[in-house]
């Protein structure tokens, strides 16, 4: 832990500070564990690790720390340990298997012209072995592919995935999502994810703070999260959603008096009046997703024709997902809310710079989802020790730890007297044990 909270990550640096950093002989009172030791206990210990996170999330809302009422999520992209070369997608492979069949034909046409040029002993072309064993590899990742029905695959890694990154590039990555606090900046609940975009993510986190105890709070989450089927699950949970919305594609040249938004829905009457006032009646079946909206003969004879219909389209047609009421709804508390939109960034974006930059977790040691999730608990286990630290300083940490333990101890001696009656009848006995 104390490795994790100062950006000493690796077993092998770990093992170092332990003779040479006097916190760490302090902390380990001496004890000098192998790297090796170091390594096997994290690796064995990943599920007691999450807990003890949500164990100190729960320390932090008895000591206050934790409003509950508003709450930011975001994702961010965290390196994995698997390089780029080391993961292929079905069009890299048969880029990759064009190229070396290439490459084996032209060594095979040198066969051939050494074979008529000397008849005598023929000599294998330097690489062809290699170049063959590379084609039955790709082959056998391509045919893993079919099995599983996925579209990429990573050698070292398995569960990791090529992502975008912020800095315009791609990388093998997983898409980390947290759930923080705005009084003091806690973490209360984190997610790992394998899908490098934030859709689906809204109500999956939201709903594991309630099942944590939270009722009734406040949501922000930028566009990456507008979700029409999440905004409806939030509205069920009774959670309010303040989530920015993604500006609509127009097509090129359009004059902004005929874009989609422009046009008013009526429900009552279940029509469109577009910006000419002329109105769309629906012409879709009852009971599909998404219901389309047109005027055929008066979209002929319009004067705003050529401004408001493009391409090779006859008429203009408005379509209507499920979720169009639950849109509306979610923009107007984002319009009505846009001041307390604004603390997103600085309330769930600093935690992952923190993360990343002053406690060097930008990338992962460990292999798989299920020990990723681990080092993710570390991590911002660290970062929650700094931010209770910052509040409350050491004093009134080791004050309240200590309060915490005697109220532990006050728990156990109680249910001991309570299984063993004649104890309690001597004062000497119980005064010994207090």
């Amino acid at each position: 832990m104390y490795g994790y909270e100062n950006g000493i990550r690796s077993s092998r640096k770990l093992e170092k500070e332990t003779r040479r950093n006097v916190e760490v002989m302090w902390l380990t009172e001496g004890l000098t564990p192998d790297h090796k030791t170091i390594s096997e206990f994290r690796r064995l210990n990943t599920r007691p690790l999450q807990k003890l996170f949500r164990e100190f999330v729960k320390l932090c809302r008895t000591w206050e720390l934790v409003g509950g009422e508003l709450i930011a999520t975001d994702g961010s992209k965290f390196k994995a340990s698997n390089n780029k070369k080391n993961n292929f997608s079905r069009k890299k492979l048969d880029a990759r298997l064009k190229r070396l069949d290439e490459k084996i034909e032209a060594y095979m046409a040198q066969l051939d012209e050494e074979d008529r040029q000397d008849e005598g002993e023929v000599t294998t072309p330097e690489g062809l072995h290699e170049l063959l064993e590379r084609k039955e590899q790709y082959e056998e990742y391509k045919a893993r592919l079919d099995k599983t029905g996925e579209n990429e695959l990573s050698t070292v890694d398995s569960d990791a995935r090529l992502m975008g990154n912020n800095r315009g590039g791609v990388e093998v990555a997983y898409n980390v999502h947290s759930a923080v606090d705005a009084k003091h900046h806690i973490i209360l609940d984190y997610d790992v994810s394998m899908n490098p975009s934030d859709q689906g993510q809204l109500a999956k986190t939201s709903k594991r703070l309630l099942c944590q105890g939270y009722r009734r709070f406040t949501k922000l989450a930028d566009k990456g999260f507008y979700n029409g089927k999440d905004l409806k699950k939030l509205k069920k949970f009774k959670i309010k959603a303040i989530v920015s919305r993604q500006k609509p594609s127009s097509p090129k040249g359009q004059p902004q008096a005929f874009h989609t938004e422009q046009f008013v829905y009526n429900q009552d009457r279940n029509e469109y009046i577009c910006p000419a006032g002329v109105v769309l009646l629906s012409r879709s079946k009852k009971g599909s997703d998404r219901l389309r909206y047109y005027s055929k003969k008066v979209c002929k004879d319009c004067i705003h024709r050529s401004a408001c219909i493009s391409g090779k389209a006859k008429y203009r047609t408005i379509s209507r997902s499920q979720y169009s009421s639950i849109y509306e709804e979610a923009d107007r508390n984002f319009k009505e809310n846009i001041s307390l939109y604004k603390l997103r960034q600085q309330i769930v974006e600093h935690p992952f710079g923190t993360v990343k930059h002053n406690m060097n977790g930008s990338y992962f040691l460990l292999r798989t989802r299920r020990k990723v999730r681990c080092e993710v608990a570390l991590l911002f286990l660290g970062y929650n020790l700094k931010r209770a630290y910052n509040v409350l300083g050491f004093q009134e940490i080791m004050a309240r730890l200590d309060a915490f333990l005697c109220f532990l101890r006050y728990l156990y001696l109680s249910r001991i007297l309570n299984h063993f009656p004649a104890i309690s009848d001597v004062s000497a006995t119980s005064s010994a044990l207090a």
